[in-house]
């Protein structure tokens, strides 16, 4: 057949067509069979080497190998052990947190590198396998648990029943002995994270993801008393519980349980205790953004009336009340917090006149964050260290603007209050105190002092003698007698002494308030719960 015949022939053209179609199949064949073995040998082998790096923070390169040799995969090399220190700074790359050679010897890198077998990719690259390399890291995590609030002293009124009511939006009809019981209570955080997972019937879950869940308050008040365990506290939690209605949070959002997220059971992992008291208040706290006003009237022997009004807001919804953890950047915060506090008494300066006593306390959040841990044995700065910032704000006798008390995006506006008046006397006081202390305070818990759940208080020092009695000693008084101003009158002293007669009630008020809401004015109180040292956990 000539040329020009063969150009005309169609005989032959499956054949071309079917040796092309083999080739696309075998490539088609090469990135589905071979691409999905490589990647599920890589995931396997990264698993190795996760295993592998954990092996080795403790035992060095013997055991990382006995750890792959235990694990059976074929045809894997381990290529480096490298001994060094792991930086956990998230302002650094993630490739220069590990310092390889460092004395301090806190972390382990691990490379491992596996031949993978190919199957249709051979006949493209003529290659029989090709190398798979897993890289990690594990570091010995020295972790601690800490939280910010309020360590009660002592519990004498009804004044934690209002306020904790108030947050949970009903009556909860706590008498003083209830709150007493509440506040002695320690719970066992991992303890009642059991009884919660029986409860809520998520048995399988790790604590973490528990924690993640959303779950009803009276859940979690019901589960606080099966973990209180033969406590008379027990008949609190079963009284309340049913009282606190449908809305659920997340434990997540006030309690970060940082490297222990991960685990499914107790065994092993440092007791959390926390007072019952302060658990229901964190359980009760506003969700994020939401400012809860409470509006009280009080009665308080020798005044002849008082006015509560404290509204919480951003500050410790928007983080953690209670942390777990080794990072430096992890921070617990209050809420931010103002209190209105009226207060009057009848027939002051020989009848002529009825006090009234303005206060007005504006706090930002007061915050916490870790800033070292020691595990050297007999070492002097064995222990943990708080980076502590405490509240800070400001402190007035004043008439403030009512309307702008419950939105934190409008000033207030201290003014000069009206003290009391009669016929032709008029009697106006002003104070302000700003509370400093923007700089954080150091604070140091020895083991001693962890063991022993102390807590500690950091404060700016603006006000050494209380709230009122701070602000009372300081209040510039004036005194009109048919418009005309008397600074020197005899009634300007008089109402001065009463101001300070009375400050001891005002305190005790302002502190039993700032306690049960676990704010202090111008002060932070921090704890230290646990201790956590060399801990081997995956970090890269």
């Amino acid at each position: 057949m000539g040329w020009r015949g063969l150009g005309k022939d169609r005989r032959g053209g499956v054949a071309v067509l079917l040796g092309g179609s083999l080739f696309a199949l075998a490539g088609t064949a090469a990135v589905t069979v071979d691409l999905g073995s490589v990647y599920l040998a890589k995931r396997q082998l990264q698993g190795v080497a996760d295993a592998a790096a954990l092996a080795a923070s403790s035992g060095g390169r013997t055991a990382a190998q006995a750890m792959v040799d235990r694990y059976g995969l074929p045809q894997v090399q381990l290529l480096a052990v490298d001994s060094g220190h792991y930086a956990p700074d998230s302002t650094l790359q993630p490739e220069q947190r590990f310092l390889a050679g460092d004395p301090r010897a806190t972390a382990s890198r691990i490379e491992l590198e596996q031949r993978v077998p190919l199957f249709f990719a051979r006949l493209l690259t003529g290659q029989d396998s090709l190398p798979v390399r897993a890289r990690a890291t594990a570091a010995r995590v020295d972790s601690a648990a800490f939280s910010i609030g309020t360590g009660l002293a002592s519990i004498s009124d009804g004044l934690p029943n209002k306020l904790l009511s108030a947050l949970a939006g009903t009556e909860l009809n706590l008498s003083v002995m209830d709150c007493q019981g509440l506040a002695s209570l320690d719970i066992d955080l991992l303890g009642f994270a059991d009884a919660l997972r029986v409860r809520t019937g998520h048995g399988d879950d790790a604590y973490g993801a528990l924690f993640d869940r959303p779950i009803p308050i009276s859940d979690l008040l019901a589960a606080m008393g099966d973990s209180a365990g033969a406590s008379p506290t027990v008949a609190v939690f079963r009284a309340i519980a049913p009282r606190l209605g449908s809305r659920s949070i997340r434990l997540s959002d006030i309690i970060d349980l940082g490297p222990m997220r991960g685990a499914g059971s107790a065994a092993g992992q440092p007791a959390l205790l926390i007072d019952a008291l302060t658990m229901l208040r964190m359980v009760l706290s506003p969700p994020s953004g939401t400012a809860v006003p409470m509006d009280l009237r009080l009665a308080i022997p020798g005044l002849a009336s008082t006015r509560l009004l404290l509204v919480t807001g951003p500050g410790a919804s928007e983080s953690p009340m209670m942390t777990v953890t080794a990072a430096r950047d992890v921070v617990v915060r209050t809420a931010q917090t103002r209190i209105y506090l009226e207060s009057t008494v009848a027939g002051a300066l020989s009848g002529l006149l009825t006090l009234r006593v303005p206060l007005y306390v504006e706090l930002a959040s007061a915050e916490a964050r870790l800033s070292a841990i020691d595990c050297t044995a007999g070492s002097a700065g064995s222990g943990v260290g708080l980076s502590v910032t405490p509240s800070i704000g400001t402190v007035a006798l004043a008439d403030i603007d009512m309307d702008a008390v419950t939105d934190f995006t409008t000033a207030a506006h201290p003014q000069p209050a009206l003290l009391g008046q009669t016929i032709g006397v008029r009697v106006t006081g002003f104070a302000t105190v700003p509370l400093g202390g923007q700089s954080p305070q150091s604070v140091h818990f020895t083991p001693s002092e962890i063991a022993a759940n102390e807590w500690k208080r950091v404060s700016t020092g603006d006000l050494t003698q209380g709230v009122a009695g701070g602000i009372a000693g300081r209040t510039q008084i004036q005194v009109s007698v048919l418009g005309l101003g008397i600074g020197t009158s005899g009634i300007a002293p008089a109402v001065g002494a009463l101001l300070g007669s009375i400050a001891p009630l005002l305190d005790n008020v302002l502190n039993g308030v700032t306690a049960v809401m676990g704010v202090r004015v111008g002060s932070a109180d921090v704890r230290v719960h646990a201790m956590r040292c060399g801990s081997p956990a995956i970090v890269a």
